[in-house]
């Protein structure tokens, strides 16, 4: 396609000849050499293993499958750690690669093209005409206000004639039993596909990826691309992969309008009716699948290739009533609850045993062997023994898409706001007040004085408070473990937190990023510990935990197919009813979806400005910056060694703080490869200056004396020659030494001996640490921590602290590395 006219002349690369814009052409050319030695390193490793005369059942063949998705594979020979190796799906054609972890997380990071148009404000006849549409939309104004804005501009411009922006709104109301508003689907996935911006992001071949591990390569999953729905699902064609999400909204405080698909506020006579509607108004948005799921679509793409595409819905995310929906089940007036498999209602509480699976093939059979019975009763029979509505399912009609299959475990409802929030939480809500007055306040003070962490919603009330937001129910369940412990001592309160420790290694699990087969057999595991704990509790959104580590052997990490992220859509349609619309029925629906269509416009254009105007000039440090583990916030005024101590005069911590800053830098610097000055030990007099900075480093840490009012020091994990260790942050500054700076920071170690563990620690799997004396401070290098560590207070015990070891992954893996004994299942 030739560039939009006034781009300017391209330049050729001088690696591999391509020509490319003058904007475009240094990202190309750092990618480009980037790219062939990534590509030289991988042939002289191939060639290293063949010279080795490696064993062929290592994978090399990219049309092998011996071996499965969760087995190891081993490696003979010196192999170097942390290498990647990624075998791609046999249609693709493409060889086996080899990388290092680095360069893997690297070429994982989606290069920005640079943008091709000139003009990106279009179709707006200029820029400041798109501005001042975006500056209503975002703001919401009507028609009047908008005509008000206009006429001032008008008045008040030098040259009023650059300004052609005029304000029209037609509406075209017709008159229909249902209304649903859609836009060619297929259509739009060709617009992103083509669009050469995006080029870039599309990720075309299905691969297994294999991490050594220092004695085998070990299967990790985390894109779709890397699971194995994707894989089976590219035969000959390249899938185009969707994920559909769909869940009604409370649009008005009183619940009263709802936002959904379909908007029908009748009664309808028959329980299929409501089913009947959906599925025959999300066709209209599916239509346009139909034909290119059978036969294909062969389309240039953004990078001037052409592909044979055909679409796919791999992932439906939805709430268990959507699900059901989706499905075509009876929910929970059926015998068969669950979307995915035959489990019988009364068994949903036992996830140690299989059931057979739904698919979709298999449901329209039923549903057209019971068409041909006579008799509405035969009908019905067959159908009740199945769960199964007699109505056409939507999905049927999409070629290569299973519904049963593309319904996904979902997070937020049956986890945040299921399992906990609506049964586990209300259980514990429940119990603590049969422990009187006091217990609830103390629970509640606990919870205001938990530390504050980035990403953590802090509460100072929760007892008496209702909460409908399962992101909030998340964060209280994470804080809740750590403020009750000492409260619910009894054995039904223990149970109640054994239950609620399981819960939480079952959902920080389920949330990884990454997963590999040992983080997923893991998982089982623990969901089976939690079967074992809750017996009895015999409902759809307990049972669905059974499919959750399938989900993410198909389709990756759970993030690729909760609700949690299309969710955020909501609060936009709310604030357009409140604020756009006449809170009329007749007109609601058009109302909503012309702004929503206006809001995506305006986005889509802005980000093309933003792409257009934005220095496209990149250094070489910026990818440095990514891959780096620490980065010093902003810094105060500098300050004198002797001035430091005198203010701290009150703190142990700082006792002969540059004495023993000069010992430890004297040892620090050649142990790292630098020369000490003039080849002598260091030693600070009182007037030599220190940065200090109580900001942040890049996991974000805090190490101030007034962070919102209040002090906050924040816990870190250390690496070490031997074993990391706990520590709290004192202070951070940097050093000048032979005009290089070096950070620093004064940290309190947190390896004092704890004594034994009680029976309450072992069954709610605690690590606990204790505080050294202050006067027994130490220095670390900045960028030996390895990152934050939360730690949640003794009330009793000022000086030792509990582990949050749920906070994230990252935090539970390395736990459960460093510590195996005490956090088996």
């Amino acid at each position: 396609m030739a560039p939009p006219k006034g781009t300017g002349k391209k330049i050729s690369c001088r690696h591999c000849g391509s020509g490319f814009l003058p904007k475009g052409i240094n990202r190309h050319e750092s990618a480009c050499v980037a790219g062939k030695a990534i590509e030289e390193k991988n042939t002289q490793f191939i060639k290293r293993l063949q010279a080795e005369k490696q064993n062929p059942g290592c994978g090399e063949d990219p049309a092998s499958d011996e071996y499965g998705p969760d087995t190891e594979q081993p490696v003979p020979g010196p192999t170097p750690p942390e290498e990647v190796k990624r075998i791609f799906h046999p249609h693709s054609k493409r060889s086996p690669t080899f990388q290092s972890f680095n360069e893997y997380v690297a070429s994982s990071v989606a290069e920005q093209p640079a943008p091709v148009d000139d003009q990106p404000w279009r179709p707006f006849r200029s820029q400041l005409d798109f501005e001042v549409a975006e500056f209503c939309e975002n703001n919401m104004l009507n028609k009047d206000s908008t005509e008000t804005l206009i006429s001032l501009i008008r008045r008040c411009g030098s040259n009023p004639t650059e300004f052609t922006l005029a304000n029209q709104l037609r509406y075209k109301n017709e008159d229909k039993e249902f209304d649903t508003y859609t836009r060619p689907l297929w259509d739009w996935v060709l617009s992103l596909v083509q669009d050469t911006r995006l080029a870039s992001c599309f990720v075309w071949d299905s691969e297994k990826a294999y991490k050594f591990n220092g004695e085998s390569y070990i299967r990790f999953y985390h894109e779709p691309w890397t699971a194995d729905a994707f894989w089976a699902a590219q035969v000959t064609a390249r899938p185009v992969c969707l994920s559909v999400y769909a869940d009604k909204s409370k649009l008005s405080s009183f619940g009263t309008q709802k936002a959904y698909p379909v908007v029908e506020n009748g009664k309808p006579a028959f329980s299929n009716f409501k089913n009947i509607v959906w599925h025959t108004a999300f066709y209209k948005l599916l239509e346009s699948l139909v034909d290119p799921s059978k036969v294909g679509n062969w389309t240039v793409c953004g990078d001037s290739i052409t592909r044979w595409l055909w679409p796919k819905i791999l992932i439906l995310a939805a709430d268990y009533e959507e699900a059901c929906v989706m499905s075509l089940i009876h929910g929970l007036q059926g015998l068969y609850l669950c979307p995915i498999c035959f489990v019988p209602w009364n068994e949903q509480s036992d996830l140690s045993t299989e059931h057979p699976l739904r698919t979709g093939l298999g449901s329209q059979l039923i549903v057209e062997e019971a068409r041909m019975k006579r008799t509405a009763l035969e009908r019905e029979e067959i159908l009740k023994d199945n769960g199964l509505r007699d109505v056409d399912n939507v999905f049927w009609k999409i070629g290569n898409t299973d519904p049963h299959e593309a319904i996904s475990y979902d997070p937020l409802h049956a986890d945040d706001g299921g399992f906990w929030g609506d049964h586990l939480f209300g259980q514990l809500k429940a119990r603590v007040p049969e422990l009187g007055r006091a217990v609830i306040v103390k629970i509640d003070a606990q919870m205001a004085k938990f530390p504050r962490w980035r990403g953590l919603n802090h509460f100072e009330t929760v007892m008496n408070t209702s909460f409908n937001d399962g992101s909030k129910h998340e964060d209280i369940a994470k804080t809740m473990l750590f403020v009750a412990h000492n409260v619910l001592v009894d054995d039904a309160g223990l149970l109640l937190l054994k239950a609620l420790r399981s819960y939480l290694e079952m959902r920080t699990s389920i949330g990884f990023g990454v997963h590999t087969s040992a983080t997923i057999a893991a998982g089982r595991r623990e969901v089976l510990t939690l079967d074992a704990i809750m017996k009895n509790w015999n409902f759809p959104k307990f049972h669905a935990r059974r499919h959750v580590f399938d989900d993410i052997e198909k389709k990756g990490a759970s993030r690729n197919f909760g609700t949690k992220t299309s969710e955020s859509m909501h609060r936009a349609i709310r604030q357009t009813y409140h604020r756009l619309t006449n809170f009329k029925m007749l007109k609601l629906n058009t109302q909503l979806v012309k702004h929503d269509h206006r809001r995506t416009v305006a986005t889509f254009i802005r980000d093309q400005i933003d792409a257009h105007d934005e220095d496209t000039e990149e250094s070489p440090e910026d990818l440095e910056s990514l891959l780096s583990n620490v980065d010093i916030g902003s810094k105060l005024k500098p300050v004198s060694f002797l001035s430091l101590e005198q203010s701290m005069s009150h703190d142990h911590a700082f006792d002969r703080f540059r004495f023993k800053f000069g010992d430890f830098i004297s040892d620090f610097l050649p142990a790292h490869g630098y020369n000490l000055p003039n080849g002598k030990r260091l030693r600070f007099d009182g007037h030599e200056e220190a940065c200090c900075t109580w900001t942040s480093t890049a996991d974000y840490l805090r190490c101030n004396p007034k962070f919102h009012s209040h002090p906050r020091y924040d816990g870190v994990l250390v690496k070490t020659a031997n074993k990391p260790f706990f520590a709290q942050l004192i202070s951070l500054f940097s050093c000048m030494v032979e005009e290089k700076s070096h950070a620093f920071a004064p940290v309190l170690p947190l390896d004092a001996p704890t004594g034994r563990l009680s029976r309450k620690d072992n069954v709610l799997r605690f690590h606990w640490v204790h505080a050294k004396p202050r006067k027994n401070s130490e220095f670390i290098s900045v960028h030996s921590i390895i990152r934050g560590a939360l730690l949640a207070p003794d009330s009793d015990k000022p000086d030792e602290y509990i582990v949050v070891d749920i906070l994230d992954g990252d935090i539970s893996l390395r736990m459960k590395d460093l510590y195996p004994d005490c956090h088996g299942a």
